[in-house]
């Protein structure tokens, strides 16, 4: 649930009084043009920036800290880090460390901060390689992957930590064209098993599949929020008829 938030630098309202609430299994894809804040609305779902107003909740835990007395006490960083586990993310870039086989890329989450005992990381890691296809590639290090295989590893990573949801950042962007479709695999299957999941995504096509919902945003601001189907087949606020427009989606007449 987030209700009013909202991310101004300097004097600019980055993101503008988002207000949403995203059931259990609900895969809500947010689409818009570049500098939307798309991708400043996800990090502060996750706490990677600190909201200037507004809230964020998840499960009824409010993400910022403790309510006592009325008061809002905010989170410290121990606090901070432990919400976070329940939230995955996966950004544009991969971020694997380069000296780390994909194996221990996936364990060194449930290892470090989970505590688990290195076996028990390891065998988890194992089965989330598994769960992305990346089972014969477990021994290599990220320079010996592809890009859409490293970006498989870090869904495998985020998924390790065993979250109550997902963030994507525009999986997809740094990928080369043909290699695009083994990650969007991956996160068609993810949501076939009833993942919860917030998707920043420029494939329109993806979206109108896959998506239980779409969120439009443009200037900071979400403008529509619909089912895919009504979304791409007549969307009701003209900035989204604009901009579908001119991605040469099929729409049709308001």
């Amino acid at each position: 649930m987030i209700r009013g938030l909202s991310k101004i630098f300097g004097d600019v309202p980055v993101v503008d009084r988002v207000d949403l609430a995203v059931t259990a299994g609900e895969i809500v894809m947010v689409i818009g043009p570049s500098g939307a804040g798309k991708s400043t609305l996800l990090r502060c779902v996750n706490r990677i920036e600190i909201p200037s107003e507004g809230s964020v909740l998840l499960d009824g835990i409010d993400m910022a800290g403790e309510y006592r007395g009325g008061r809002l006490i905010p989170d410290g960083p121990i606090a901070t880090a432990r919400k976070r586990r329940r939230i995955g993310m996966v950004f544009q870039r991969f971020n694997l460390f380069a000296h780390l086989s994909a194996l221990d890329n996936v364990a060194i989450g449930p290892r470090r901060v989970l505590g688990m005992k290195l076996t028990e990381a390891r065998a988890l890691a194992a089965e989330q390689l598994a769960r992305v296809r990346m089972s014969e590639h477990a021994p290599k290090r990220p320079a010996q992957l592809s890009g859409g295989q490293q970006q498989r590893v870090a869904i495998a990573r985020a998924m390790a930590m065993r979250p109550m949801l997902m963030l994507f950042d525009e999986p997809t962007s740094a990928l080369d064209p043909e290699l695009v479709g083994e990650v969007l695999e991956v996160i068609r299957a993810l949501a076939q098993e009833g993942m919860t999941m917030l998707v920043v995504t420029h494939e329109m096509q993806f979206a109108r599949e896959v998506g239980t919902r779409v969120l439009f945003m443009d200037g900071g601001r979400m403008l529509e929020d619909a089912t895919p189907a009504a979304f791409f087949r007549q969307p009701k606020h003209p900035r989204a008829r604009e901009f579908l427009s001119r991605l040469h989606a099929p729409v049709a007449a308001a």
